[in-house]
């Protein structure tokens, strides 16, 4: 079992100089990855946890219903500004871009991973030629 810990540098407070909107996307990238890690670990730590109690109190662990769910995605977006993003860009008559901007608008408007699975099955359908 390997002990991971995480790197503090991306959650730093104060700094001393100024840094590009790029280096401050990379940090929220490292720092995204990192919670993602802890929140996998969590996960595991939790059904371990569970099976050591099944295993005590003589429960068979693969017949319950225990399911443990962590978030696996930490992104911090300013959903405003992209909002006023795509509001911006409808202005541009093209079918493929009106399409895009759809999945986008999706992506800010709905938290729910699966739902914008389902979103993006459709957007094969629609790559294939079917504007709606």
């Amino acid at each position: 079992m390997v002990n991971r810990m995480a790197h503090p540098t991306p959650v730093r407070t104060y700094r001393k100089q100024t840094i590009s909107a790029v280096a401050i996307e990379t940090e929220f990238q490292i720092l995204n990855t990192l919670l993602a890690d802890k929140a996998a670990q969590l996960q595991l730590t939790e059904y371990r946890i569970f099976d050591h109690f099944c295993a005590w109190e003589a429960i068979d662990s693969t017949k319950s219903e225990f399911e443990v769910n962590y978030p696996t995605h930490f992104e911090l977006r300013d959903k405003q500004a992209d909002l006023n993003f795509i509001k911006a860009a409808t202005l541009i008559n093209s079918a493929t871009l009106q399409i895009e901007l759809n999945k986008q608008l999706a992506r800010i408007a709905l938290p729910d991973d699966d739902l914008i699975e389902k979103i993006d099955k459709i957007d094969k359908e629609l790559g294939k030629g079917e504007v709606v």
